[in-house]
């Protein structure tokens, strides 16, 4: 096994924890490129444990998944569920009247470049209507099937896209920018999912620019669309600061009252860990 120097970015837990009750919590799990957060909630879908690991530049999600089975006391329990947010790049949407699930492999194919060490899933995505076609680390997959047999796998565009309905805005088109490390999602809705797509950036105006050409290109315009931000992103950032120059409505997501949180975990802003607690709303 590599030895990995982990590099914490936010470990939190309620005062009163400890893993004795394993059985009756629900593990969510959220694995990208660069990033790895997991966490445990009650039965009464109470938040009391929530850890996130950043990944260096040249460490491999599966060899920094395979470390912390072997290192830390989260993976060595069994939970009463274990839910998935696979949060990557390689996913395309696919229309429920043509999905083929014997045919998903050459459908991704077709939009990205699959190599070997990737399983290609599915996940239904009834609100669209459409299936979210996508691959996931073959290596990642066999250590959590191996640790987590009762494990729900779901891609984070299935479960941002499930959860639009409740966030889109009662009187205005409405624009979700999710951001994760260096990527954002971006999805318009007004009334039905009008577009889905993920942007890799480096810059503000970079951000910016991808927002406003998605607006354009599909007829939202800046002054009729509320903009709800949500993931890796503050008030007082860059980001924020240049968007508000060009766009007047923006708020920032807000906390599903489905999940509780107290304590120390009160103090997270409600936008943060988006696509993490999608993930376990989309299973409740």
């Amino acid at each position: 096994m590599k030895t990995i120097a982990l590099n914490i970015k936010t470990k939190i837990t309620s005062p009163d924890f400890d893993f004795s009750n394993h059985s009756k919590l629900r593990a969510c799990i959220d694995i990208s490129n660069s990033e790895l957060v997991f966490s445990l909630f009650t039965a009464e879908n109470e938040l009391v444990y929530l850890q996130h690991c950043i990944l260096k530049a040249n460490e491999k999600t599966n060899e920094v998944l395979e470390y912390l089975l072997e290192t830390e006391p989260f993976f060595s329990q069994s939970y009463a569920n274990v839910y998935v947010c696979v949060s990557n790049t390689l996913y395309t949407l696919v229309p429920a009247a043509l999905f083929v699930n014997e045919n998903k492999e050459d459908v991704l194919k077709f939009n990205h470049n699959i190599t070997n060490d990737v399983i290609v899933l599915s996940d239904e995505i009834f609100s669209a209507d459409s299936h979210c076609v996508y691959a996931f680390d073959k290596k990642t997959k066999e250590l959590l099937d191996k640790t987590f047999p009762n494990n729900h796998v779901k891609h984070k565009t299935s479960c941002l896209i499930e959860g639009l309905p409740s966030t889109a805005s009662k009187t205005h088109k409405t624009c979700l920018v999710n951001v994760q490390g260096n990527n954002m999602d971006v999805a318009l809705y007004s009334k039905k999912l009008i577009f889905f797509n993920t942007f890799e950036f480096q810059t503000a105006e970079d951000f910016l620019y991808f927002i406003l050409a998605s607006l354009e290109q599909n007829a939202f315009t800046p002054d009729e669309t509320e903009v709800v931000l949500a993931g890796e992103i503050e008030t007082g950032s860059a980001l924020y600061l240049t968007l508000k120059q060009y766009i007047p409505k923006i708020k920032f997501a807000v906390a599903d009252t489905s999940i509780g949180k107290k304590n120390d975990f009160i103090k997270l802003p409600d936008h943060f860990y988006y696509t993490l607690f999608n993930r376990y709303l989309c299973a409740l």
